[in-house]
Parts: structure tokens; C-alpha cells; sequence
């Protein structure tokens, strides 16, 4: 299952960085580095002949053995790292979508189950 994570809210710059941050958090973490193989990139496509666009998306594959409970645990331990806990929304490549926005780890583990096979 192919996965992609954004953040909202904010100006390019900071989502940029933001997604970058988590990028290398979930690569340091082991488990999530097994279960989610992380890569950044691009919403759109590049223009032929334009600068290429900045960074927009935080691509997740996730494996058959989807575990909600450790993708919750890996986001929110980041996002407490954060000085502003930024909005992040999942979408799953059918268009379901989960925005997490909550300090509950709880709550964004029921969010994520909700992206689970179908």
C-alpha cells in the first residue's frame, strides 16, 4: 500500500523542512524504516524547462503486515519533537484521507487504522 503524508498550514518553506524532518526521523527509526520505507517528493510533476518543484509529499509503501500501532507511535513521537505541532494529512492512493492534528496517540492510531487494507 503506497501512502503519502503532507503538511498543512503552512508556507512551502516550512512544509518542506517539516517533511524533511520527518523523513530522517522515520529513516533513524528502525521499525518504521522497515515498515513504511519512507521517500520525499513532489505532488506534481516537473514543468520540461522549469526549475524543478520543491518538496511537498512524504511517500510511505507500507507492506501487507500494515501496523497502524507503530506508524502512530513513529508520527507522533515527531511530532512532539516539533516546537508547532504541525496538521499532517495521510492519504492512501484511492483518495481516503486522514488529518492528524491531535496530541493523542490513541486517537491518531484509530485515524491511521482507518487507511488500512481495505
Amino acid at each position: 500500500m503506497r501512502f503519502e503524508v503532507s503538511v498543512d498550514d503552512v508556507n512551502d518553506r516550512v512544509r518542506e523542512a517539516e517533511l524533511r524532518s520527518l523523513h530522517s526521523w522515520l529513516r533513524s527509526d528502525r521499525q518504521a524504516w522497515r515498515l513504511a520505507a519512507p521517500q520525499l517528493g513532489a505532488v506534481d510533476s516537473p514543468v520540461p524547462g522549469a526549475q524543478g518543484s520543491g518538496i511537498d509529499v512524504l511517500s510511505l509503501v507500507l507492506g501487507s503486515a500494515f501496523n497502524a500501532a507503530s506508524l502512530a507511535v513513529s508520527i507522533m513521537s515527531w511530532r512532539a519533537t516539533r516546537p508547532q505541532r504541525p496538521t499532517l494529512t495521510v492519504r492512501r492512493a484511492d483518495g481516503t484521507t486522514v488529518t492528524i492534528s491531535t496530541d493523542s496517540l490513541e486517537e491518531a492510531r484509530l485515524l491511521l487504522e482507518r487507511l488500512g487494507p481495505e
